[in-house]
């Protein structure tokens, strides 16, 4: 059996999807993004890419994908705000970035959280999510076609230090277990955002 594997970069971090993008590219390979809105009270320190780069990436072969209006934890929320934060999001992904249609659309939900009605909403709008429910424990990252049919996507995650051991040890087990897809979550290259990858390691 062929895994795919798919590493997702969440949260847009400019300087570091930047040098992902193109570090990819020389090996032939196209990123996964999952990037939010509004960053304006999520670690603004750090400079993050705007719809003009995401729309360049895409353009480039690259993926981008939703991953909150803002860093909110949807499943901390009443049920009426998550759901405006959702339509929210996915209102400004149609209107800025191109060829971006929802119902093709992944959600990567901040946190990996999210509640049984959360999932439900988004999975009558979406193609699928990636979410390990409301506690939002590290998962496997093993997903075999009976999880995939399901349109609920498991990752495999490491932090706050880097998730260098991590990623590899993950690529070990599904060498053995042959997945259908083995998904990762990272954040940023070298010391940027949590979790990081180092670039030699990536």
């Amino acid at each position: 059996m062929v895994t795919r594997v798919s590493l997702v970069f969440d949260d847009g971090f400019e300087k570091s999807c930047s040098r992902i993008a193109g570090l990819f590219e020389s090996k032939g390979l196209r990123a996964t993004f999952a990037v939010i809105v509004d960053h304006s009270d999520f670690l603004p320190e750090l400079p993050t890419g705007d719809f003009a780069m995401w729309n360049d990436l895409q353009k480039r072969g690259h993926v981008v994908h939703p991953h909150g209006y803002d860093h909110s934890d949807l499943s901390k929320l009443p049920f009426e705000e998550a759901k405006r934060k959702i339509d929210a999001c996915l209102d400004y992904f149609v209107g800025h970035l191109h060829h971006f249609t929802v119902q093709d659309a992944i959600y990567f939900l901040a946190y990996n959280r999210s509640t049984p009605e959360i999932d439900d909403y988004l999975l009558s709008k979406v193609s699928a999510i990636r979410t390990t429910g409301p506690d939002g424990l590290v998962g496997t990252g093993m997903n075999r076609q009976a999880d995939l049919d399901k349109r609920v996507i498991d990752c495999a995650w490491h932090g706050p230090d880097h998730c260098d051991d991590h990623l590899f040890a993950t690529i070990r087990k599904a060498e053995v277990q042959q997945p259908v897809l083995m998904n990762y979550m990272m954040h940023g290259l070298d010391d940027e955002g949590w979790g990081p990858v180092r670039e030699e390691a990536l």
